[in-house]
């Protein structure tokens, strides 16, 4: 495979809480955007293989982001 998209909602979420000075947990994003818990989850621990255009509009109107802050296209390294 020539390379994988990782998300980066963790280091969005960490950037955020210091910005407010305190935690958010998974269950104040989904009150916030409306994203099921499930899937907020599975954005948390990088375990998405499908990557729905309302979600990622939520996300980044919650981080004030844009789409590339977001998701980003990782090129695998090949050993030679």
């Amino acid at each position: 495979m020539p390379g994988k998209i990782v998300n980066h909602f963790r280091i969005l979420l960490a950037q955020k809480a210091t910005k407010q000075q305190q935690s958010i947990a998974l269950m104040d994003v989904q009150r916030e955007t409306g994203i099921a818990w499930s899937t907020l989850n599975s954005w948390a621990n990088n375990q998405l293989t499908r990557y729905d255009a309302p979600v990622i509009m939520a996300l980044c109107e919650y981080f004030d982001c844009q789409v590339g802050d977001l998701l980003v296209f990782e090129k695998e390294i090949s050993a030679q």
